[in-house]
């Protein structure tokens, strides 16, 4: 059969550039970004929806999610032009060298062929994680993490359920969640302030860690966000600082208990006491 030319040849495998570093280190708003997958069980038709989250490391901010019950390497590519259209585009100037990164794992949607090129061609530096080393994508398996403690919470019978439910748990965490990391702001208020020359960033290239402090005291950034901080945000109360920086509430931001169809998984049944008296 080989020599009559019947055999399929071979398909060429595409070469993927790994991590050479555990930790990033990026200098600026939209220079490495993170993407990952995220599973869900869907009591409707008893399988997994999945979750696909792009998130930018400097800021912390979740630029853009989707949710289906089956992603491919076409709704990958979707995704960024997403991206590229909304985010990437307006924010480098003309002429500007393009200097972006995308970390990611070896799922592949993520190393197919389409996705590969489409990368090049936008002159993005896709960069794969090595096995067993979630740390190399750390920022947003941190992420999961946290949007996991929110949807442990909720059995989903449908899909429509948890798309109404990530729509507010997306928005919160943007825009109204503090982060340590990023001096114990918002992603959105941080981002903000950083494009004011308001955060000052303090990097130590040898331990490959970035440290940031807040240029204004904190009941000030109102005037300087113009007003976009939203009403509930524990900045706008009168609670005790630590260093000037606001506590961090240890309880998750409440969820999406406007959608009536949510279902909270209950706690274990307790059987009734009753005294006789």
């Amino acid at each position: 059969m080989k020599t009559n030319g019947l055999l399929k040849s071979k398909n060429k495998m595409t070469s993927k550039n790994y991590a050479k570093y555990r930790k990033v280190l990026p200098e600026k708003p939209l220079e490495i970004l993170e993407m990952d997958i995220k599973f869900v069980w869907i009591e409707q038709y008893k399988k997994h929806a999945a979750i696909l989250t792009i998130l930018d490391t400097f800021t912390r901010h979740a630029l853009h999610h989707y949710v289906g019950y089956s992603i491919k390497k076409h709704t990958v590519k979707q995704c960024w032009e997403h991206i590229i259209i909304n985010h990437l585009q307006g924010y480098h100037k003309a002429g500007q060298k393009i200097n972006i990164e995308i970390r990611n794992d070896n799922d592949p949607r993520f190393s197919a062929k389409l996705v590969q090129e489409y990368f090049s061609e936008n002159f993005i530096n896709q960069v794969f994680t090595h096995p067993y080393t979630p740390q190399e994508n750390g920022h947003v398996e941190s992420f999961h993490s946290i949007l996991s403690e929110h949807l442990n919470r909720y059995i989903f019978w449908s899909i429509e359920e948890l798309q109404q439910n990530l729509v507010l748990f997306y928005e919160k965490y943007n825009n109204i969640r503090l982060h340590s990391s990023i001096a114990y702001l918002s992603p959105r208020i941080f981002w903000n302030l950083w494009n004011k020359d308001l955060i000052e960033k303090i990097t130590d290239y040898k331990q490959r860690k970035t440290k940031f402090k807040l240029k204004i005291p904190y009941d000030e950034i109102n005037q300087y966000t113009d007003n976009i901080e939203p009403e509930d945000c524990s900045l706008h109360n009168n609670i005790p600082h630590r260093n000037g920086a606001p506590y961090l509430n240890n309880q998750e931001m409440v969820s999406a208990e406007s959608s009536h169809n949510i279902r909270f998984k209950k706690s274990p049944s307790v059987v009734p006491c009753i005294a006789n008296l």
